[in-house]
């Protein structure tokens, strides 16, 4: 006897087959949505670890950007103070100049020949006039005035002869620079 199979076996074959292929397709597919899923999962707790960090790291900015300011405010009263102190030194100096300039001016006079009449020392400009018994004692004074280490620059500004207490005397002006001596 001959058996005829109705059944439509390489339909039913190839339907199973189609359907082997879509479940696997569909378990490929919903695998790789998974391996999507934990990629952004992890992608999305990355970011929120750097938004954290950012915070952190702002608010530590903010910390030593305090701290950078009282730097700076620290180092303008720095430079505050060292003007201060670079003022007084001056000072100092120039209070000792004086002193110093006078003395010299009292030593270099020569008694008897030369009178001061006045002094004037504005800034670093010295003036002295006076009289004089003669030219020579004029010039030795400028030349000894010249010689001193706080008087530079002397130069005669103006002679002329005057008559005082029936005598003929040389009147004078002299000018010069006053400075500190260098070391």
């Amino acid at each position: 006897m001959i058996h005829i199979n109705l059944l439509p076996v390489r339909e039913i074959k190839r339907r199973k087959k189609v359907k082997s292929e879509i479940v696997i397709a569909t378990l490929a597919f919903l695998s790789l949505l998974g391996i999507f899923l934990v990629i952004e999962i992890l992608q999305l707790s990355a970011i929120e670890k750097l938004k954290d960090e950012d915070k952190k790291l702002i608010a530590e900015k903010q910390q030593y950007t305090k701290i950078i300011d009282e730097i700076k405010k620290m180092e303008e009263e720095k430079k505050l103070l060292l003007t201060r102190v670079e003022i007084i030194n001056q000072l100092k100096q120039s209070s000792s100049l004086t002193v110093h300039v006078l003395d010299e001016i009292a030593n270099l006079t020569p008694p008897g020949r030369l009178w001061l009449k006045s002094l004037s020392q504005v800034e670093s400009q010295l003036v002295l006039t006076g009289m004089a018994l003669d030219d020579q004692t004029v010039a030795k004074y400028m030349d000894d005035l010249e010689g001193s280490d706080y008087i530079q620059n002397v130069s005669l500004a103006s002679s002329a002869m005057e008559v005082f207490a029936e005598r003929n005397l040389k009147v004078f002006s002299i000018s010069g620079q006053v400075a500190m001596p260098k070391r």
